[in-house]
């Protein structure tokens, strides 16, 4: 995804989302501060979505500061733009946090027949 793409929202909004293969160590580390309570997934989940865009916004149509100015403004923006904000901000997600392999999925687990140990545990 290129900076200058615009990604129009369901609300008729738009973001522009800076290319997640900019990020950096500090980045991460800004996204991941932002979370504040992790016994509960769900808000976890949304506080790491919040410092992520924090980080990936670099401009957007909302007549709000821009979530790295004010973190609150996310809270106000239209609940039908919530499963698009999510999707956009994926790859980067992805980048920070890369998908684990299931130990309990049977196609992830160890190969007898493989002449190489597993790659992960």
């Amino acid at each position: 995804m290129s900076t200058t793409e615009r990604i129009t929202l369901p609300s008729g909004n738009w973001i522009q989302l800076r290319d997640a293969k900019t990020l950096r160590r500090g980045d991460k580390k800004r996204a991941i501060s932002s979370v504040t309570d992790t016994d509960r997934v769900v808000k976890m989940a949304y506080e790491m979505t919040d410092g992520l865009l924090a980080v990936l916004v670099i401009d957007w149509s909302y007549e709000l500061p821009l979530p790295s100015k004010s973190l609150e403004s996310l809270d106000l923006l239209p609940v039908e733009d919530d499963d698009a904000l999510m999707k956009a901000i994926e790859p980067a997600r992805l980048l920070i946090f890369p998908e684990q392999p299931n130990p309990a999925d049977p196609k992830q687990r160890e190969d007898p027949a493989s002449p190489t140990e597993p790659s992960a545990a």
